[in-house]
């Protein structure tokens, strides 16, 4: 942008030695400013659409770009449906407001810059975080906590960044599919007030936007640049417990088995595969704070896969039996589902099927005295035989001690006899 002089030189005929100017027209040409950053998503390099499951994070890789004739300041602003379903022309979570996390030291959705994005490894340099009256940086990406606004570094004219979007799925998500909108701004402002020529801040007119999901977009030529629309769909298990346990007999000799059936039902969206089922010696609150530890692990089960189903279809859930081996004494037992919390799940409060009744053995108290009896009654006879054994050999090196020192006391009589024989 700016005033230009040009100059045209009229000749006689076509230029060589001798050819005369004849006139020259000077024009003076102004270029205005123009001003339009955009935002893309490029389908060769990423998918506006991807999987995940509560509780995950997920990251777009976009292009940031000033298409303008002038350096400009982009800042970027995260927007969301409101409950009309009509996108909100204010930033903010709406209905996800609860992915962030309530101090706001977690946001939702945050960015970064993706540097060397054709190289072999590019390297993701996340924005920095200013408080209120802290200088920002120059030539980094920040937020900006008192505004709320992430800010990028200035950028010359038509060139692109690649940036990173990345969205924090709260885990408590409702399963289903949920739509983010990113929006690039001009430090010029929008279309309205002279800035950005395609910018407006209501979404109906976003390149990006597909009311009838057909996979193309609503609005084509002249639509808004600096809009993306990303899109989430939430899959993951959801595995409880259907009604109580069945236990027959909560008492059975010691060594015998008391089966322990339970039904189990999958009311998620999505299928779960090896899934473990396991019952635990302990407390409930006990096991859900600290876990249940593999001593304390009586009885394992792994279920191949277990299909999603309505929550109304109770009925249909699969029942599953653990077997409890006896043992001397009463154990309060906890069926856990996926102890080891390798299935991401919606929830996994659900998880957890406490057993009111104690499992025992028929006679607790006896059974237990048997068993410290016997426990110690073996080591006992074989600490009383070796002192035995330590006592008679004692007495014999005490015996033969004595005898040895007889035949010595005898043998030295004898040399003394001779001794006085000879001298005679």
């Amino acid at each position: 942008a700016g005033d230009y002089q040009i100059t045209l030189s009229i000749f006689s005929e076509e230029a060589f030695d001798g050819t005369r100017l004849r006139d020259i027209i000077p024009l003076t040409v102004t270029i205005n400013e123009f001003h339009d950053i955009q935002l893309s998503l490029d389908p060769f390099v990423e998918s506006a659409v991807k999987t995940t499951a509560p509780g995950r994070t997920v990251r777009f890789i976009l292009n940031l770009t000033n298409n303008g004739n002038v350096p400009d300041i982009p800042t970027l602003h995260n927007h969301t449906k409101k409950g009309d379903g009509v996108w909100d022309p204010a930033p903010g979570l709406n209905a996800l407001a609860g992915w962030a996390s309530s101090d706001g030291t977690a946001q939702a959705v945050e960015f970064a810059i993706l540097d060397g994005f054709e190289t072999e490894y590019p390297i993701e340099l996340a924005c920095l975080t200013i408080a209120s009256g802290e200088t920002p940086p120059v030539y980094e990406c920040y937020y900006d906590e008192f505004t709320g606004t992430w800010n990028f570094p200035p950028m010359p004219a038509y060139t692109t960044i690649q940036i990173v979007a990345i969205i924090n799925v709260g885990s408590d998500a409702a399963l289903g599919d949920q739509s983010m909108g990113i929006k690039a701004l001009s430090e010029f402002g929008d279309s309205f007030d002279g800035g950005d020529h395609d910018e407006t801040p209501e979404w109906a007119d976003s390149c990006s936007i597909d009311s009838d999901e057909d996979g193309l977009p609503d609005n084509d030529i002249g639509c808004d640049t600096n809009e993306q629309i990303l899109h989430l769909r939430l899959r993951a298990p959801d595995l409880i417990f259907v009604g109580d346990p069945s236990i027959g007999d909560t008492s059975k000799e010691v060594g015998e088995m008391i089966p322990v059936t339970v039904q189990i039902q999958n009311i998620g969206n999505v299928h779960a595969t090896d899934v473990n089922i396991i019952l635990c010696v302990g407390e409930v609150d006990d096991i859900k704070a600290e876990g249940c530890s593999e001593e304390n692990i009586v009885y394992r089960r792994v279920i191949g896969a277990l299909m999603l189903t309505s929550p109304d279809a109770s009925s249909e859930a699969p029942a599953i039996t653990l077997l409890y081996p006896v043992t001397a004494g009463s154990d309060h037992v906890v069926v856990v589902i996926d102890p080891e919390q390798t299935i991401v799940e919606s929830s996994d409060d659900n998880n957890y099927l406490d057993i009111q009744d104690d499992l025992q053995s028929e006679n607790p108290i006896m059974d237990v005295a048997l068993v410290v009896v016997s426990k110690w009654s073996v080591p006992t006879i074989i600490m009383g035989a070796t002192a035995a054994l330590i006592g008679v050999a004692g007495l014999m090196m005490i015996s033969r001690r004595k005898e040895a020192l007889d035949r010595v006391a005898e043998q030295s009589s004898i040399l003394q006899s001779a001794d006085e024989d000879a001298r005679f």
